[in-house]
């Protein structure tokens, strides 16, 4: 046998212990993302406290959430990044596919579309569309949470080539319709999630995503609504 054998055994075991100690840190920052997701989704956020989240975790330090995240706000954060980042390539990718398109339906499908195969992804039951519902309701928060930072200008993107095949409609209007396509698809999600978690059947995230590009494609692409002109009564003095 070696002479330096001896010397090696330490530091490969104590390598091993470095590994196994960053995966076990790894798998309880994920279970406590996943349980506050979850807990968050059911109850809201103003329900739920930090001490519920790492009980239903199963850890018995109260003081893991502080650790792993360090406030409430960056817990939330974290759990919005997990999910919004693959959902942000995701769009890039459908974007840049519908780039050349003159179908309005397209470019709106390479924003709703992700969101909705993210959420089928997940496999069931979710408790991500809820949670999202939940952040966008918040008035401390707001939907800018929820996205990573190359969705904005993707948005954009998309929403300025529909527009250019769209009627024609003053600003406030078209930004209160880029609003409400917010809505629809983050408030039908979420009770399409809802749904599911009380039957126990998996939801039909493929018909959803169609569901609402369709519904979506409507709203944005409806001519505006022209009041006829009232005439002034005479006076009668």
């Amino acid at each position: 046998m070696d002479a330096n054998t001896p010397l090696r055994r330490p530091r490969q075991a104590a390598r091993r212990s470095t590994v196994s100690r960053r995966e076990q840190a790894d798998a309880t920052r994920v279970l406590l993302l996943r349980t506050a997701e979850r807990l968050y989704a059911e109850y809201g956020l103003s329900e739920v406290s930090n001490r519920q989240i790492v009980e239903a975790a199963g850890q018995g330090n109260n003081s893991a959430l502080a650790y792993y995240f360090g406030s409430r706000a960056e817990l939330i954060r974290a759990i919005a990044s997990f999910h919004g980042e693959p959902i942000a390539r995701r769009i890039q990718q459908l974007v840049e596919e519908a780039r050349d398109s003159t179908d309005p339906r397209d470019h709106i499908a390479s924003l709703v579309l992700p969101y909705t195969e993210h959420l089928a992804e997940l496999g069931h039951p979710t408790w991500y569309a809820r949670f999202t519902a939940q952040i966008c309701a918040d008035p401390t928060l707001g939907p800018d949470e929820l996205a990573a930072p190359m969705q904005a200008p993707l948005f954009r993107k998309a929403i300025v080539s529909v527009r250019s095949q769209a009627p024609r409609l003053s600003p406030k209007v078209a930004a209160l319709r880029s609003q409400s396509m917010r809505l629809v698809v983050i408030h039908t999600c979420a009770e399409h999630e809802r749904a599911a978690a009380f039957t126990g059947r998996s939801a039909d995230w493929t018909m959803m995503g169609d569901a609402l590009v369709d519904i979506v494609t409507g709203m944005l692409l409806a001519p505006p609504h022209s009041r006829p002109t009232r005439r002034r009564r005479p006076s009668t003095s």
